[in-house]
């Protein structure tokens, strides 16, 4: 029997894309992974303790949600834990909006907002950037006069960095909430140095905040992701759950992460200082690169081609980077920062790249 709901889903192309990548050799940098790897006693210690049933039973997530509480210093019915952040932007659209009604996110972002506004049959409004990396003023500004549902505002995004201060936000949240649209602020990257919205969330039931265990607690594995809004919007948004929100082994992996937040506070210190070393080696190489609150650096070439060159170069060296991107943004690459000393292996195959005359 053929489906006859939704038709519109098969023109959207989506692909399982095996990635290619030697996990064993390669140094991976395309994906703002945990580029270092984790002890070979981790998940010794993750399930140290655990009861002989703990793979025979349900998982039990009421802990988890406890622990989020306290370390966002929020209350429980304030939470909602889905499958990494991409699970919340489908679950707030799912609840939020309707065909036809308008979204918007800065452009370039994650590619999944735009592969659920057209699973969603949404109108997308991208945001987009100057040269200077600035957004476009005219294109915010028209944005709200369009009666928009939902600005999805990731804070810093990536892989244009531009980061909002806590004024910026209040501003943003101000003018949504005059014009009833709802203000979700993708926190995916804020440890490595922004600011949080949740200061706000007591003055603004329009706003939303997204984490992730993926980005500084370096365990996308786990897909461990949730939503922080108002005790009134989770009381809708929490309703659409699934029976359970993770397994338990992902439920164990970011439970510990929580209880030993030190060593997460060891590895973001070692990514700033990666990154600040990191700049500073690639002016000297004659790139110009842009980073200040994220765990990736955007490097700019002369030309698209040049940029293409090295993306290949690289990768027959095993390491792997991200872009180049789409007009007008085709001339850039993109790279997770991991410790120094994995750093200096991409800048040697960069610099055998520059004595190639790949660039410049």
């Amino acid at each position: 029997m053929f489906i006859k709901r939704n038709l519109h889903l098969k023109n959207i192309e989506r692909k399982r894309v095996a990635e290619g990548r030697n996990l064993i050799k390669g140094l991976r940098l395309d994906r703002n992974e945990k580029v270092d790897l984790w002890p070979s006693n981790f998940i010794h210690k993750v399930l140290k303790g655990k009861p002989s049933s703990f793979f025979s039973t349900y998982p039990e997530i009421t802990n988890l949600y406890k622990k989020i509480a306290k370390f966002d210093k929020v209350n429980e019915d304030q939470i909602l834990i889905t499958s990494g952040i991409d699970g919340s932007i489908k679950n707030l659209l799912n609840l939020i909006t309707k065909p036809k009604d308008i979204i918007a996110v800065l452009s370039p972002t994650y590619a999944m907002y735009e592969v659920y506004s057209k699973i969603f049959q949404l109108k997308l409004f991208k945001i987009g950037y100057t040269k200077n990396y600035e957004i476009k003023k005219k294109e915010f500004n028209k944005f709200f006069k369009t009666k928009p549902k939902i600005l999805f505002l990731p804070n810093p995004n990536q892989p244009i960095e531009n980061t909002f201060g806590l004024k910026e936000i209040k501003e943003i949240a101000s003018r949504c909430k005059k014009i009833n649209c709802f203000l979700v602020v993708d926190e995916a990257y804020y440890h490595f140095g922004a600011k949080s919205a949740l200061p706000l969330l007591k003055n603004f039931k329009n706003l939303i905040i997204l984490r992730t265990f993926s980005k500084a607690f370096g365990v996308p594995s786990i897909r461990a992701g949730y939503t922080i809004s108002s005790k009134e919007n989770m009381s809708i948004l929490s309703k659409a759950r699934i029976a359970h929100e993770l397994s338990s082994i992902s439920i164990a992996v970011a439970e510990y992460l929580l209880d030993n937040y030190s060593i997460i506070k060891k590895n973001t210190l070692k990514i700033k200082i990666s990154r600040k070393l990191l700049k500073k080696n690639l002016k000297k190489i004659g790139l110009q690169s842009r980073s200040q609150y994220g765990n990736y650096v955007l490097i700019k070439f002369n030309d698209a081609k040049k940029a293409k060159n090295v993306v290949k170069f690289l990768r027959k060296k095993f390491i792997y980077v991200k872009g180049p991107y789409k007009k007008p943004w085709d001339s850039f690459i993109n790279i997770s920062i991991g410790p120094y000393n994995l750093m200096k292996q991409f800048l040697v195959g960069l610099k055998e790249a520059k004595r190639r005359k790949l660039f410049l």
